[in-house]
């Protein structure tokens, strides 16, 4: 199994979200990269095929060739996955998951400590 790097819940937070979009469109946990536009407007979304690894030179392919992107990569482990983007802003992360970040959502889950803001670039491990 993974080690789980997360630490805020903002990312177990998209993480759900992305799990929930996954299967919904192609009835199961898939990889799939959001690429995106200069002016933040979605170009393509690619879901790769069940069982098909989607990570290395197919996602440094798709990383050059989007300004800003999004990447979801589960492993075979129910409920983790790997997440990284590029360039996604606040107000997209809240329209994907239907509401709007509270204060609550940067608290570190680990420590008392926590985050200012949304980091517009960020990768995580959710296990």
């Amino acid at each position: 199994m993974p080690t789980s790097t997360a630490r805020y819940r903002f990312e177990f937070r998209l993480h759900e979200w992305a799990e929930r979009f996954s299967a919904s469109l192609c009835g199961a946990r898939v990889a799939f990269f959001v690429g995106f536009r200069d002016d933040g407007t979605i170009r393509r979304v690619y879901f790769a095929q069940p069982g098909v690894p989607f990570d290395g030179a197919n996602k440094a392919a798709l990383a050059e060739a989007y300004p800003k992107w999004f990447l979801y990569l589960p492993y075979d482990e129910e409920g983790s996955a790997y997440l990284e983007w590029l360039g996604v802003d606040r107000p997209l992360a809240e329209r994907w998951l239907g509401r709007r970040f509270a204060a609550t959502d940067f608290l570190d889950v680990r420590t008392s400590g926590g985050r200012d803001e949304w980091p517009e670039s960020w990768r995580v491990i959710v296990a």
